[in-house]
C-alpha cells in the first residue's frame, strides 16, 4: 500500500509574527527619517526618487541601504516601485505623510502603549494588572497620545455628524456631551457642524487642556465647556444632552466601570438624547456552536485587528476591550438599547444607542 504524501506543516505564522515586529521598526524607522516626506515633495512629478535622491533627500549616506528599507515598505504595501525609482502608494500619501490631514504618522509611534508593557505583558496576565510603572509611563503618554489620534477621530465624528443628521437626530442647537474627550477632535468636529450647537467635555486635568485649546484654536471656545476630574464622578446635567460621546473610552476601562459609564451616558442622554460608542470590538464570548454559526477561527481572523488593541489595552491599563455582547447587556440594563451600528471609516466602529422609553421610540 502506498501511502499519500503528507503536507508539512508551515513555520509561516511564526515568521509572520515575528516579522510583524520588523514591519513595525520598518515603518517607524522611514518616519524617523522622514522618507514619507520626502516622497511627498516629489509627488506632483508622478517620477517617484531613485534611492541616492531618496539618500540624498532624508540625510543617508548609503544608497544601498536605503535601496532595502524602501523595498520592505513596498513588499508592505506602503511604497510602490517603478523599476529603480519609489513612489507613495494612496495609503501613504493619506495617511503617513506627517502634514496630511487624515495623518497618522504620529499615531503610529503611540498607538502601541508604553513600550515597556510588552516586554512584561506575561507578568501582566500572570497578576491580573500591569505594572505600575507601566501605568505610570500610560499617564504621562496620553497627552501625545491623545494628540495623534486626533485626526483620525476628527474624520469619523464628521461622518458620525452627516449619519445623525440622516436620521434626524441632530438638531439646529444641540448641546453635546463628551466623555474622554483626548484631543477634542470630536467636540470641534461636531461643533463646527452645528454653528449654535454647545459642548461639555471631560477629561483628566492633564489632558483636558488639550481639548480646550483645539476649541480655542478653531474659534469655537467661547461655545465649549471644559470639565476636569473622573467622567464617573464629576457633576453634569442629567437628560439634557442631545449627544452623548464615548469614543474609545470603554475598552480601556475594567468592565464594572465601562458598565457604569455607558450607564450615566444613557442617564445623560436622557429620553430623546442618543448614546455614540466609538471602540473596537472584539468577538463576542465562545459559546456551542450550532450549524450554520461561524467557526471560531474564522472569527478570530476577522478580529484581528480589534484583538490586538485589545492585547493593547490588557499590556497597559485595566481593561480588556469591549464586546458587542458587552454594549447590548449594559445598555439594555441602563433602560436603552443598540440601535444600529456602521463603519463610516474603515476599521472605526460606530454603535448608536438610545433610551428604550416611549418619547424616545416614538
Amino acid at each position: 500500500m502506498s501511502t499519500a504524501p503528507t503536507t508539512p506543516v508551515s513555520p509561516a505564522p511564526v515568521w509572520d509574527v515575528i516579522n510583524g515586529f520588523t514591519s513595525y521598526w520598518a515603518l517607524s524607522t522611514a518616519l524617523d527619517l522622514g522618507l514619507f516626506d520626502a516622497l511627498a515633495k516629489d509627488v506632483d512629478s508622478g517620477t517617484g526618487l531613485d534611492a541616492g535622491q531618496l539618500a540624498a533627500a532624508i540625510g543617508a549616506t548609503e544608497p544601498g541601504q536605503v535601496t532595502v528599507l524602501a523595498e520592505t515598505l513596498v513588499a508592505l504595501d506602503l511604497l510602490s516601485a517603478a523599476e529603480d525609482r519609489f513612489l507613495l502608494t494612496p495609503a501613504a500619501e493619506r495617511f503617513l505623510v506627517s502634514t496630511a490631514p487624515a495623518s497618522m504618522a504620529t499615531l503610529v509611534r503611540y498607538s502601541p502603549g508604553p513600550p515597556a508593557a510588552w516586554p512584561g505583558l506575561a507578568e501582566t496576565i500572570r497578576t491580573g494588572a500591569p505594572a505600575p510603572a507601566v501605568t505610570a509611563e500610560l499617564a504621562g503618554l496620553y497627552p501625545a497620545l491623545v494628540r495623534a489620534t486626533g485626526p483620525t477621530q476628527a474624520g469619523v465624528a464628521t461622518a458620525v455628524a452627516a449619519e445623525l443628521e440622516r436620521r434626524g437626530w441632530w438638531p439646529e442647537q444641540p448641546t453635546i456631551v463628551d466623555l474622554g474627550c483626548g484631543s477634542g477632535a470630536w467636540t470641534t468636529a461636531l461643533l463646527r457642524s452645528r454653528p449654535n450647537g454647545t459642548a461639555i467635555a471631560v477629561d483628566l486635568p492633564n489632558v483636558l487642556p488639550i481639548a480646550e485649546q483645539a476649541a480655542v484654536d478653531l474659534g469655537l471656545g467661547d461655545r465649549l465647556i471644559g470639565v476636569a476630574g473622573d467622567y464617573l464622578e464629576v457633576p453634569l446635567p442629567v437628560s439634557t444632552a442631545d449627544v452623548v460621546i464615548l469614543a474609545h473610552v470603554l475598552r480601556a476601562e475594567p468592565a464594572e466601570r465601562a458598565r457604569q459609564l455607558l450607564a450615566r451616558a444613557v442617564e445623560l442622554a436622557g429620553a430623546n438624547g442618543v448614546v455614540v460608542v466609538v471602540d473596537y470590538p472584539r468577538p463576542d464570548p465562545a459559546r456551542p456552536r450550532h450549524d450554520g454559526d461561524e467557526d471560531r477561527n474564522a472569527v478570530c481572523t476577522a478580529a484581528r485587528h480589534e484583538l490586538l488593541l485589545s492585547l493593547t489595552m490588557l499590556a497597559s491599563t485595566a481593561g480588556l476591550g469591549v464586546t458587542v455582547a458587552d454594549l447590548h447587556a449594559w445598555a439594555e440594563a441602563a433602560g436603552a438599547e443598540l440601535v444600529d451600528s456602521f463603519e463610516p471609516i474603515p476599521r472605526q466602529h460606530v454603535r448608536l444607542i438610545r433610551s428604550r422609553t416611549p418619547e424616545a421610540t416614538s
